[in-house]
Formats: C-alpha cells, structure tokens, sequence
C-alpha cells in the first residue's frame, strides 16, 4: 500500500540558486527532498516518490512536462503539483533571502482553489469584443465573417481606425455589465475620408 505523506521536492537546477531547505521546512508538512538536477541526474528521486503514492508537488514548473510524462508511465494516479520559486525567487537579486518567500509560494501552491463560478451565455450570434486598441479592432476583423461584431473601446489612446467599417467601432466603458446608449449612433464615414470611420460614444 502506498504511503499517502505528502512529498516535497526542491531543486537548486544545477546550483543556480540557492535553497534554504529549513525555511521551507516550516511549511512542509510532509517529506522533502532536495536535488541539484531533479529533472536529469536526479531523475530517480522523483521516481522513487512517485513509487510511495503520495501526492508530490515540485518546485519547478519548466521541467513539469518531463516530470508530467514520467508519472504517466509509472504512476498514472500521481497527484502533482508544480510551483516556480526559480523565476521568483531563487534567481533574484535577493537569492540568498528568499527562502521565506519560497516556503510561501510553495504554501499557496499546495492550497485548493475555490471553485470559479461559470456562466453560460449564448450570443446567438452577436458578439460585442471590449478593449483598448488596435488589437480589439483586429479580433473583431477575423470574427467579422463568423458573428455580428461590434467594438467598444474605453479610454483608448491614439487608436489607428480600420480602412474599412465592416462592423461599428464605438467608444464608451461598460457599466454593471449593462450597456445603454446615449442619443445618436455612429455614422457612416464620407466618402473623401481616409481611413476615418466614425466613432460614437456609449456611456
């Protein structure tokens, strides 16, 4: 029978960075295991808590398809988790202090999300795409053929207009997740103009 106590692995990835495994400890319930190249030389190690069944979290998000690939062939069931204390902490400026912030990130990492609420909506086929510049107006030009589009941009700055309007690019914010619209609408652009389709606003 597997032995279910939780198993900790750090690493310094090859001495990159150093590990204050006492810190660490403080928040560790269960065994830890340190490494210097967990996801190469050390591999063996993390097979080894794989083959005692408890849940394994990994101080190491780069290497977690190779850790991932791993347990599939030996313990498909394995519960694992993956948090980065390198990018974070380890190779920080302030490396050498960093083990409380490690012990912390990994604490939380260990921790279950809430459940995020879903909500299921249905556009029948209208879609109104929210931002701030070029890059709503862009998403709206490749739905365009698939969905009616409208653009709504809040407080954008030196916005460059597409040259064509096959959709309504409008300006205003989103209040309470409701949209009212203010007297007028937009136009359409005069026929000199270049590049320069209307913009209304919503409040």
């Amino acid at each position: 029978m597997g032995d279910a106590t939780p198993h900790l692995m750090i690493c310094t990835c090859e001495k990159t960075m150093p590990l204050d495994a006492r810190a660490i400890g403080h928040v560790c319930t269960g065994r830890i295991t340190q490494a210097n190249q967990l996801c190469g030389l050390d591999l063996d190690r993390y097979k080894a808590a794989l083959a005692d069944g408890g849940p394994i979290t990994v101080a190491c998000t780069q290497e977690a398809p190779r850790f991932n690939d791993v347990a599939r062939d030996l313990a498909p069931s394995s519960a694992l988790t993956f948090v980065n204390i390198r990018e974070t902490g380890g190779w920080s400026k302030d490396a050498a202090a960093a083990g409380p912030k490690a012990a912390a990130l990994i604490a939380a990492a260990t921790e279950e999300m809430p459940p995020i609420p879903l909500v299921t909506l249905e556009s029948d086929g209208v879609a109104l795409i929210y931002g701030r510049d070029e890059i709503a107006i862009e998403v709206g030009q490749r739905l365009a053929n698939h969905l009616d589009i409208t653009v709504l941009l809040t407080k954008p700055g030196d916005v460059v207009p597409p040259c064509s309007n096959e959709f309504p690019v409008l300006k205003g914010s989103v209040r309470n997740a409701c949209l009212r619209r203010a007297a007028g609408s937009y136009s359409e652009p005069r026929a000199t103009a270049r590049c320069q389709p209307a913009i209304s606003s919503w409040i």
